[in-house]
């Protein structure tokens, strides 16, 4: 019966702290992205074959979707200016992956100018709440 007492008190102590490590989103549901926990280690490449979907979040960062809510983050290597959610991003691959190192170039959807090109950092794998927008 006393480890059973015992075992109680340390769930009820362990669940607070597993709640402040997963970011609450705003009332609009944006979570910033440099909040958001990591969920193992990061990765030098992703396969293209996996990527489903690319987001930009500021000038600095690009999210990539990989599964339903599978997704990492990528800090870029430096800011780039002519990132935005408008623009398309053209990954500069090889080998059928895109990798740290590899170069994006930033392409205005109409015009079709280039706007300039960022160099990608490494993948963090990170936890993202369903439904949950990105700020940063």
């Amino acid at each position: 019966m006393h480890s059973r007492a015992a075992f109680l008190c340390l769930a009820l102590l362990a669940t607070p702290a597993l709640s402040q490590e997963t970011p609450i989103p705003a009332a609009d549901g944006r979570v910033d992205v440099k909040t958001l926990p990591a969920t193992g280690k990061t990765r030098q490449c992703l396969p293209l074959r996996d990527v489903q979907q690319t987001r930009p979040v500021g000038t600095d960062v690009i999210m990539f979707r990989t599964g339903a809510n599978r997704w990492y983050r990528n800090d870029l290597r430096s800011a780039c200016p002519g990132l935005r959610d408008d623009r398309i991003l053209v990954f500069r691959a090889s080998a059928g992956s895109v990798c740290e190192m590899d170069i994006v170039d930033i392409i205005d959807g109409q015009s079709r100018m280039q706007f300039g090109f960022c160099g990608l950092g490494a993948f963090t794998p990170v936890a993202v709440p369903k439904g949950a927008k990105f700020s940063g």
